[in-house]
């Protein structure tokens, strides 16, 4: 048992509390009594400005007894620690990273409207590949003598994959059957292999179904499926085409689901209520994972659509133009809404990088993209974290600007 003293009571440090210690089954308390942590002969932190006998002390800063947003919040990594305002408030650092506090103060957006890594402080610092909050959860329990081995034992690998496009030339409607041979014919393309796949008499590139069901037999998987209408940035097959809805129950018997928000549901609750309901529909079970397409995220907007729908489990806190931690942890963590100064029931999977930023984004090598991935690898089982990689069913398919790349997602495996 850990007591907490502080002179300000509030649900932000219960939250960050929560994470640190209640989440990693070690129990604590919090007191704003003086006599009462002054009497208690176990382990004691204190959280105040106080001069106290306490196994760790920590000044605050002041962020967990506010309730609003500020712009004036001033993060920095200095003589390698981390400090907000210059102050080393390791409470305030840690929500300040997982609620990603800067994401509602920089308006900065890319072109899909999304917070780039590049807006980042971590990416300031150099530090997006480390799971910052983590190191700093480490250094609290080594401080306090805590055995943080236990923790690091936890660390598992969850496999994650998009189906954007189930197939590259099968069962296509009429209209997409033609466009797509008129483009090759222009471009001096023949026709042999896509006729040979549609004829099966040779497999469709993106056809890689019986991997990914081989790999959940030792790994936990989950796919998380396409549905949306066909558009600029929506590729997949319509959801009433009867072999796309054959293969999604043929995936929900072996695999766990979620859907997957179209480009065209963002900031739509209507629409994912319905894309939502289609999968439901088609699979026979309910959906409680979602992952959003091109990681279109908006705080909290997408996230309070998503909690409206059903959704506990959302798997898309990792940037598209860079890898590591945006969140600055490799840990599930209850989703806080800075709006409503309150915690929500949404559990937050972080990713640890997509396969489409190694290759499209950063345009790394096989042989860079297999270091990266064995670094961020080590980095999270150091602190005992989950490594939940992003790929999609075509990239493990060895085809076109994919060719290779099984190798770097076969080091995930290792």
């Amino acid at each position: 048992m850990i007591l907490i003293y502080t002179q300000h009571l509030s649900n932000r440090l219960t939250y960050v509390l929560d994470f640190c210690f209640k989440s990693k089954f070690c129990d604590y308390s919090v007191t704003d009594v003086l006599t009462d942590f002054k009497n208690f002969e176990g382990l004691k932190i204190n959280y105040s400005a106080k001069y106290l006998q306490a196994n760790l002390t920590i000044k605050p800063e002041g962020l967990l007894c506010e309730s609003d947003i500020h712009n004036s919040k001033n993060v920095a990594f200095k003589n390698e620690e981390w400090e907000i305002n210059g102050i080393k408030d390791d409470f305030s650092l840690i929500f300040y990273f997982l609620t990603c506090y800067e994401e509602y103060v920089i308006k900065e957006r890319d072109k899909h409207d999304r917070f780039s890594a590049k807006s980042s402080t971590f990416t300031l610092y150099h530090r997006l590949d480390f799971p910052n909050v983590d190191l700093i959860i480490k250094s609290i329990w080594e401080k306090l003598g805590l055995d943080y081995s236990t923790i690091q034992q936890q660390h598992k690998t969850i496999l994650t994959f998009d189906i954007d496009s189930a197939w590259a030339i099968k069962h296509k409607s009429l209209g997409r059957k033609i466009g797509s041979d008129i483009k090759s014919l222009l471009k001096g393309e023949s026709l042999k292999e896509k006729i040979a796949i549609r004829k099966d008499k040779q497999l469709d590139p993106f056809d890689t179904f019986s991997q990914i069901i081989e790999l959940s037999d030792n790994y936990e998987v989950l796919c998380f499926i396409l549905l949306g209408n066909w558009g600029k940035y929506d590729k997949n097959i319509h959801w009433k085409n009867k072999a796309f809805r054959l293969l999604i129950e043929s995936l929900s018997k072996k695999i766990k689901l979620g859907i997957h928000p179209s480009y065209q549901s963002y900031l739509k609750g209507d629409v994912v209520k319905k894309e939502i309901d289609c999968l439901n529909f088609i699979s026979g079970k309910k959906t409680y994972a979602s992952r959003q397409h091109f990681l279109k995220l908006q705080l909290p907007e997408s996230y309070n659509l998503l909690i409206k729908n059903g959704i506990k489990e959302d798997y898309s806190m990792g940037f598209a133009d860079g890898y590591g931690f945006r969140a600055g942890t490799c840990f599930p963590f209850y989703f806080f809404d800075l709006h409503q100064n309150s915690v929500t029931d949404l559990k937050v999977f972080p990713i640890s990088y997509m396969d489409g930023t190694l290759n499209q984004y950063l345009k790394k090598s096989i042989h860079e993209s297999v270091s990266i991935v064995n670094t961020l690898k080590m980095r999270i089982k150091d602190v005992g974290g989950y490594f939940i990689p992003l790929w999609h069913n075509e990239t493990i398919g060895e085809h076109g600007i994919w060719k290779g790349w099984k190798s770097v997602f076969d080091e995930n495996l290792k």
